[in-house]
């Protein structure tokens, strides 16, 4: 390998000082984790050598990487820790930290399945340190949450203040909130747990409603299969894949709800409500041929968002637009 010695008046935002560079040329197959292993230089050192890089997932054959060589020692031991968010795959995760998903399970071989991880749990990503990863890990160290009720008079900005976080921080929780200026009142919002932060005990108006507790569970349970393909038919034991019912009845096992096989079944079981009337933990069945048989159901997370397995995307978020709504045949509420 060709070293290019050179100083760090040229190349400080690129090097540490002190520093030799070493040019490396991305082979077929490699990742930044592969490179990491090969060079003892950690990931985050790569990154922060080679700044053009803005997702560690995509480096490509024939790129060429300054490769900096420190007097301080590295090995390929160097791990770091990650806190499980809300939403979070660990083939998402990977790609993030520039290593590949089979990477990320054997530096973690107490998870037997892949789609089965849950909020709150720590894993460790190799070719990171802990020095590297505190800063997130610090960011994420909000492991249970708990479920705020929006009164009238409330911001975005005050609940995060109440409960010591910052707004970014409180969003982070709140995947599906994409404006933090338009919460409305009788929303739920989900916080730190009591006892997590030095945050104040709720209120008795604040209290958790068995409903929503129920509803809470569901749609946690089902974000955890967020990218999980669509195969039709498929085994309500799997968890790898889903149509849309099953996927709707392994969520709804989180409540201790058992439902129906099917979407049409499915839509027999429970109150129907009107769509203006529907909350988060509802059912939307819908027509999708235009034959008069309901063919799909969906979770509802609020009043324009569902959860649902879809074909083509798999388990995902959508909104009721201009697509579903056409389609809509009815709403039913199985959690009272």
């Amino acid at each position: 390998m060709k070293k290019i010695i050179t100083t760090g008046a040229i190349l400080g935002t690129l090097l540490f000082a002190g520093e030799a560079a070493a040019d490396y040329t991305v082979k077929p197959g490699d990742t930044l984790y592969k490179i990491s292993q090969n060079t003892n230089v950690s990931v985050n050192t790569i990154l922060s050598s080679n700044p053009t890089i803005k997702d560690a997932s995509k480096i490509y054959p024939g790129q060429v990487l300054k490769m900096p060589t420190t007097n301080s020692t590295t090995t390929n031991s160097e791990t770091g820790t990650y806190v499980i968010k809300s939403g979070d795959t660990l083939s998402a995760i990977a790609a993030r930290n520039g290593i590949t998903l089979s990477e990320l399970l054997n530096a973690n071989p107490e998870i037997q399945n892949a789609s089965l991880i849950r909020v709150g749990q720590v894993i460790k990503i190799p070719g990171t340190t802990a020095t590297a990863t505190s800063q997130e890990s610090a960011q994420n160290a909000i492991q249970e949450t708990s479920t705020y009720i929006v009164k009238s008079g409330d911001t975005f900005s005050s609940i995060a203040k109440k409960y010591s976080l910052t707004q970014s921080g409180l969003l982070s929780l709140n995947p599906d909130i994409k404006d933090a200026n338009k919460i409305y009142v009788g929303q739920s919002i989900k916080v730190p747990a009591q006892g997590t932060t030095s945050n104040p005990a709720p209120t008795p108006t604040e209290s958790i409603s068995s409903w929503e507790q129920k509803a809470d569970a569901v749609i946690a349970e089902g974000k955890k299969y967020l990218g999980a393909p669509y195969v039709y038919g498929a085994s309500t034991s799997r968890t790898d894949a889903f149509d849309c019912s099953s996927f709707t009845f392994r969520a709804f096992q989180a409540a201790g709800i058992t439902l129906p096989r099917t979407s049409l079944q499915q839509s027999s079981v429970g109150q129907q409500v009107a769509l203006g009337d529907v909350r988060k933990g509802d059912l939307l069945f819908f027509d999708t041929d235009y034959d008069g048989v309901i063919n799909h159901v969906s979770i509802v997370i609020d009043k324009s968002t569902i959860l649902h397995a879809a074909t083509s995307k798999g388990v995902s978020i959508a909104t009721m637009n201009t697509y579903w709504n056409p389609r809509f045949v009815k709403a039913m509420r199985i959690i009272q």
